[in-house]
């Protein structure tokens, strides 16, 4: 009668499936931790709001509190912004996120909103301030 040693019944480990549980949890961790922020530069008093979050790779629109039109950090006019979105029409199903000041008039808003509109750019979110816990 033979005698097997322990080293004859132990079977060898996969180490495949760990590496394929760490990547899931970097991705996981990465994408949990990255944020996104519009073009800095332009002074503006945000709303408050009871929702947060944008998507990601949007086109900024911000509108200071005088009308001053900022198009991806550039500044430009009503038909400028128009043009604009004419020659970027590949991108119209990317979100804009409109920064704007709470005390702005609306008018300029809506001539805005009439652009977007007449370029097909549909997908439109305004970016705001998030409540904070004691205003709920």
């Amino acid at each position: 009668m033979k005698i097997k040693s322990i080293a004859s019944r132990l079977r060898p480990i996969a180490i495949g499936a760990s590496m394929a549980d760490m990547a899931l949890l970097l991705l996981v961790f990465f994408m949990a931790t990255t944020t996104t922020e519009p073009p800095k530069g332009v002074e503006v008093n945000l709303p408050r709001a009871l929702t947060s979050g944008a998507e990601q790779d949007n086109l900024y629109i911000t509108v200071s509190a005088r009308g001053t039109i900022y198009f991806e950090g550039h500044i430009v006019s009503i038909s400028e912004l128009n043009d604009s979105l004419a020659n970027r029409q590949r991108e119209k199903d990317k979100t804009v996120a409109i920064t704007a000041d709470k005390n702005l008039n609306y008018s300029i808003i809506s001539e805005m909103l009439s652009v977007l509109q007449d370029q097909d750019f549909l997908n439109i979110v305004f970016m705001s301030e998030p409540k904070s816990s004691r205003e709920i």
